[in-house]
C-alpha cells in the first residue's frame, strides 16, 4: 500500500517507479568513486592535520609539478630517467611525513594544559603551517618554472617575475 502510494506521487514527477526515483538520487557509480575518495580524505585529514580542500589542493598542484616538469623537460630535450621519478617520489614522502610528524606532535600536546604542553602544542602547530605553506610555495614555483618552459616565456614576463618575487620571498632577499 505504501509502496503504491510513493510509486504513484514519483510517476506525477515523471519517474516510473520509486526505484526509478532513488536511482536517480542515489548513483551508484558516482558513490563507487565519491565514497573512496571521502575515506581517504579524511584518514588524510585526521593524520596530516589538513582540510580536505587543501589536501585536494596540495595533490593537484604535486600532479601539476609532475605534468609540467615532465612536458618542461621534453621541450629541453632533457632525458627522463627513473632517477628523476624516485627523487620526486621520495620528496613527496619526506614532506608528507613531516607535515604528519608535525601534526602528530601537535595533537600530541594539545590537551596538555601546562605551560610546557601548551608550548609545545603552540610549536608544532607553527611549524605545521610554515611547513605546509612552504612546500606548497616549493611546488608552485616549480610548476610556474616549468610553464615558463613549456610557453617559451622569456626572463621578462609576468611568469618568471612572479617565479623570482617567490624565490627572492623565500631566501629573504631585499633586493
Amino acid at each position: 500500500m505504501i509502496s503504491k502510494l510513493l510509486n504513484n506521487i514519483v510517476e506525477n514527477f515523471g519517474f516510473t517507479c520509486i526505484k526509478d526515483f532513488t536511482n536517480s538520487i542515489v548513483h551508484t557509480k558516482l558513490l563507487s568513486v565519491t565514497i573512496p575518495i571521502a575515506g581517504i580524505s579524511s584518514m588524510l585529514q585526521t593524520l596530516l592535520g589538513l582540510q580536505s580542500f587543501t589536501i585536494i589542493s596540495f595533490v593537484v598542484l604535486v600532479v601539476l609539478e609532475l605534468v609540467t616538469g615532465l612536458n618542461a623537460a621534453k621541450i629541453k630535450g632533457v632525458k627522463i630517467e627513473s632517477k628523476k621519478f624516485s627523487r620526486f617520489g621520495l620528496k613527496v614522502f619526506v614532506w608528507m611525513t613531516l607535515i604528519f610528524i608535525t601534526n602528530s606532535m601537535k595533537l600530541e600536546y594539545i590537551d596538555n594544559k601546562t605551560s610546557f604542553g601548551l608550548l609545545a602544542s603552540t610549536l608544532f602547530n607553527w611549524l605545521h603551517g610554515a611547513l605546509f605553506i612552504y612546500v606548497t610555495l616549493e611546488y608552485l614555483i616549480s610548476v610556474l618554472e616549468n610553464l615558463a618552459v613549456i610557453t617559451g616565456q622569456s626572463n621578462n614576463t609576468l611568469i618568471t617575475s612572479i617565479i623570482n618575487k617567490l624565490t627572492k620571498f623565500l631566501n629573504n632577499d631585499k633586493k
